[in-house]
């Protein structure tokens, strides 16, 4: 076990505050992120963003003036990836003090949304190699309004995200009753009746409500050597289909895949994201998926790399994959599905949809 004095906070004024965003697939820890990056006084922040698959597009949508932003791709941090995070910490001192990069203030961790924050947090506590220069200052949990109740009851990486945090941001406010949000802040009071919970239509849009940790008296206990994150037990089932694709789609047979997909294996899919060059529109459009509810496209106000084209993710749960890359391949590349394959297809998930 890890001694309550090793994992208390350190407030030493060389120990650089470390923040850790997580949350559920699709909660909204990148709109999150977005809104305090976008706050005065951040420009002295490192960002390092884990994603579950081999194409990142996170990094991506959040648009800042920030140098120092790190993709941890393909992998988890909790488990596959795990060791890689003070590695990356490490390099990052490293860089700041060889001049390659700015030198930083703060550093903000986004986790994947599969991610059980328990052995990321012991990582952080510890900081094997780097201790003395970084204080786990904040565990940030965003917490989906419209799914954040079942999600709680049904996933366990959801259920530890909330657990651990030590402030819960509850997304997505202006899409449920108040009622809705009156359970789930009584659920997540009742799991961590010390977490602080904000509502994201009340965010001031001032970073400090947000990463401010002055005050803290509460050591933090990390997870002992009787926990073990396993890859093969708790992410056995869940897959990733990724695609770059240079020419410009269809809007049309883009609407007609996803109606497929989202009719056929609605339960299987657990997020999806891209970004899109969409034929006959000059600008990058959004689209996202967070279990069976699809959001209204969005466009950006710039390509988020030098070159155009489209990169599109798709995470699945007890679903291959790679029958979500045929059916790209067969609706928006080279045709239409069998008519086999096509039946009970809704039809109503997009169909009102338009750029």
């Amino acid at each position: 076990m890890i001694s309550t004095s090793t994992m208390s906070r350190s407030r030493t004024p060389e120990a650089i505050p470390v923040f850790l965003i997580t949350g559920a697939l699709g909660s909204g820890k990148t709109t999150l992120l977005r809104q305090v990056m976008a706050c005065p006084g951040m420009q002295d922040t490192a960002l390092i963003i884990n994603e579950f698959g081999a194409i990142g597009l996170d990094q991506m949508l959040v648009q800042s003036a920030i140098e120092n932003i790190l993709l941890m791709g393909d992998g988890c941090l909790c488990c596959s990836i795990r060791g890689d995070l003070i590695d990356t910490i490490s390099g990052l001192f490293a860089r700041a003090e060889l001049g390659e990069i700015p030198s930083f203030g703060r550093i903000i961790i986004e986790t994947t949304g599969l991610a059980d924050p328990r052995q990321i947090i012991q990582d952080l506590v510890t900081a094997r190699g780097i201790s003395g220069r970084i204080r786990l200052a904040k565990v940030i949990t965003a917490v989906d309004g419209v799914f954040g109740l079942s999600q709680l009851g049904q996933n366990d990486e959801v259920l530890q995200q909330v657990i651990h945090a030590d402030l819960c941001m509850i997304t997505k406010c202006d899409l449920i009753e108040g009622e809705t949000l009156g359970l789930l802040t009584q659920a997540i009071s009742g799991l961590n009746p010390t977490a602080e919970i904000v509502r994201s239509h009340d965010f001031s849009g001032k970073a400090e409500g947000i990463l401010d940790d002055t005050g803290w008296q509460k050591p933090r206990r990390a997870s002992g050597s009787s926990f073990r994150c396993d890859a093969k037990s708790v992410h056995d089932a869940v897959q990733s289909w990724s695609v770059r694709h240079e020419a410009p789609l269809a809007w049309s047979k883009i609407l007609e895949w996803l109606d497929a997909l989202y009719s056929m294996r609605p339960a299987n899919i657990l997020r999806m994201k891209g970004i899109l060059q969409v034929a006959g529109q000059e600008s990058p459009v959004v689209v996202q998926g967070v279990g069976a509810m699809i959001y209204p496209p969005a466009r950006l106000d710039a390509w988020p790399w030098p070159a155009r084209g489209s990169e599109i993710v798709v995470i699945t749960r007890g679903l291959d994959a790679r029958s979500v890359g045929r059916s790209f391949d067969a609706i928006v590349l080279g045709g239409q599905l069998p008519r086999a394959q096509r039946d009970g297809i809704d039809g109503r998930v997009l169909a009102s949809s338009a750029v």
